[in-house]
């Protein structure tokens, strides 16, 4: 279609760019109401199950619903003093518009402190115990290596290791890898000694709003 186009006049170019552009309008406004329709299913499940994460399948491709999150330091010279000077150097860089970026896990430490999504009831390894699919000795030693508590890294973790060409959700394995990855985090970074009170500290320094995100995933060679 788009071949010789040298050869095509001026005002059908014009007339050509507008089609596309109508065409292209009214797609964005198909995709925004398909993904809105996914977001509205993918909040409900997420209430329902206590997740923050979860994935549907289909015969095309598949569509994952998260639940992400802004942290805002509200007051900095405090959370310096909470989390110490040596961590706060280590792991907070200031910018020159008075922002405040802090190292991943950082804050993805201070984030699960703000919302409570953490857990210092099980370990990775009691989890292993009472999943659906038991890893085994060998699965375990990769699983604790490379498990993060980021919800879709963690499900392609899971997904190649135990249950492999599958499209096994493991939401609430998900769920609990999170929450026990983000309590490691609090305890490497904060100490162990009056830790509750610590925790009630930081949350008055921060503020974490979140956000909702569709991404949708296909064969991009495959065509119907």
């Amino acid at each position: 279609m788009l071949e010789g186009l040298n050869n095509v006049g001026t005002g059908t170019l014009i007339s050509m760019c507008v089609e596309n552009d109508r065409q292209a309008k009214r797609l964005k406004r198909e995709m925004d109401a398909l993904k809105a329709e996914l977001q509205i299913r993918g909040v409900q499940e997420m209430e329902d199950h206590n997740v923050k994460y979860v994935r549907y399948h289909s015969r095309n491709g598949n569509a994952a619903v998260a639940e992400s999150m802004a942290l805002d330091i509200l007051n900095p010279d405090r959370l310096k003093e909470i989390v110490g000077a040596g961590v706060w150097e280590m792991k907070v860089k200031r910018s020159e518009e008075v922002k405040y970026k802090c190292n991943p896990k950082f804050e993805q430490m201070l984030k699960a402190v703000f919302t409570g999504d953490y857990s210092f009831e099980m370990t990775l390894d009691e989890l292993f115990d009472q999943m659906s699919v038991v890893p085994d000795s060998r699965q375990r030693a990769v699983l604790r290596k490379k498990l993060k508590g980021d919800f879709k890294k963690d499900y392609e973790t899971l997904r190649s290791v135990l249950a492999p060409g599958e499209d096994t959700a493991f939401e609430e394995e998900l769920w609990y890898i999170y929450k026990i990855k983000n309590a490691e985090l609090i305890r490497a970074f904060l100490p162990e000694e009056l830790l509750d009170r610590t925790l009630e500290e930081l949350r008055r320094c921060i503020l974490v709003e979140n956000k909702l995100s569709v991404t949708i995933d296909y064969d991009e060679e495959k065509e119907d």
